[in-house]
């Protein structure tokens, strides 16, 4: 395979017009979340040092909100590219028919991300659906006794939104991969007496390992610095990063837009970092795929 051409310097003259707005408007307010973290730029004096911003982000409650943040993305990455690696290979196997029908997967994708937040509350919430549902058959006495599901200080609500809106993005990627592998490799698997488990995980799951890899950075880092979900059916104390910025900025005195911009500062260098670490991982990993 030939190695990806890098775009060339008359390339890049060409695309200046498109791409220095997004330079211009990135660089920008990257410049001034780090000047105003740093006490720079602010509408009124700053009083405290340079780094005060930063030593701040130790509290507890913060660090308690760094973890809820992590802990939230990290599921929902997984399970979206989990169970859309497995509907992606279970289209791919329906017959052409059916495989047109199965198109209905795509809704949750063209659903704004509020509105999956709205679905999620009136299914799950303790007057919703699935409360009304138990009620009805006699699992609790009133829809108030269904176990709480949002609100309850893991994030679980977020979880079912980020999932519910997230697999058909990975079921289009692992389809469009599975469209160009031939079907009769899983053919001759299975007359050789592989199982469906096996054919999945050693033939076609290979396959899929480098969309997937791709999926779970994108997944990831989204639910990671998401606000609108996380506003909608997230804990309050403590709340997601996202909030918790918003709140710091926009809801508390101007002496807090510091630690909001310091915030801001260390969740972009923890997405570079992460997209650099997990590349890495993920590249000795397909090395040592190959080896064996």
């Amino acid at each position: 395979m030939s190695p990806l051409r890098q775009p060339s310097l008359p390339t890049l003259v060409k695309l200046s017009p498109l791409l220095a707005p997004f330079v211009a408007l990135f660089l920008g307010g990257l410049a001034l979340a780090v000047a105003q973290s740093l006490g720079f730029w602010l509408p009124l004096p700053y009083e405290g040092g340079p780094f005060d911003a930063y030593a701040r982000l130790l509290d507890p409650y913060l660090l308690r909100s760094a973890g809820l943040s992590l802990y939230v993305a990290l599921v929902s990455a997984l399970f979206s590219v989990a169970v859309g690696s497995v509907l992606a290979y279970a289209i791919w196997r329906l017959p052409r028919a059916l495989e047109r029908a199965a198109v209905v997967y795509k809704v949750p994708l063209i659903l704004p991300p509020i509105a999956v937040g709205f679905i999620v509350l009136v299914f799950w919430s303790n007057s919703g659906v699935i409360s009304s549902v138990g009620f009805h058959l006699g699992l609790v006495e009133r829809p108030a006794d269904f176990p709480s599901v949002l609100y309850g200080g893991c994030g679980l609500g977020m979880i079912l939104a980020y999932v519910y809106k997230q697999v058909p993005f990975m079921v289009i990627l692992g389809y469009a991969v599975l469209k160009r592998v031939s079907p009769q490799l899983v053919v001759t698997a299975r007359m050789l007496g592989a199982g469906e488990a096996y054919t999945f995980f050693r033939v076609v799951l290979p396959h899929l390992a480098k969309v997937m890899h791709v999926a779970f950075i994108i997944l990831f880092l989204y639910d990671f610095g998401a606000f609108d979900i996380p506003f909608l059916l997230g804990e309050s104390s403590p709340g997601m990063l996202s909030v918790e910025v918003f709140n710091l900025y926009f809801r508390r005195d101007l002496s807090n837009r510091p630690t909001a911009m310091a915030m801001l500062v260390c969740m972009f260098l923890f997405s570079l970092l992460f997209i650099v670490l997990y590349t890495k991982l993920a590249s000795r990993l397909e090395n040592r795929e190959r080896k064996l």
